[in-house]
């Protein structure tokens, strides 16, 4: 259960931030890998809505969803700061 996020869009380096509502775990920011064959960089262990945020290090643009997770896996894939995400729930 929980997230799986990549990137896909031309932000480099882009930073992902999940909070820690319904389960604790790390809520700082991370780098996004554009695969989700590393769970260990791709992978946040959530059980419920939590906030998942979007950030440009180089520019400081954020942009946040508030995502529910409960009893699945979610697949996140990031393509901009202009565009929605993708999302499939496994």
């Amino acid at each position: 259960m929980g997230f799986n996020v990549k990137n896909l869009s031309n932000v480099k380096n882009l930073e992902a931030f999940v909070s820690k509502y319904t389960k604790d775990g790390n809520d700082g920011w991370f780098t996004v890998p554009s695969t989700f064959d590393s769970s260990s960089s791709s992978h946040w262990d959530r059980n419920g809505w939590e906030l998942v945020a979007f950030k440009d290090p180089a520019t400081n643009i954020q942009r946040g969803w508030y995502l529910d997770c409960k009893g699945q896996t979610v697949d996140i894939t990031f393509y901009g700061f202009n565009q929605d995400l993708g999302l499939v729930r496994k």
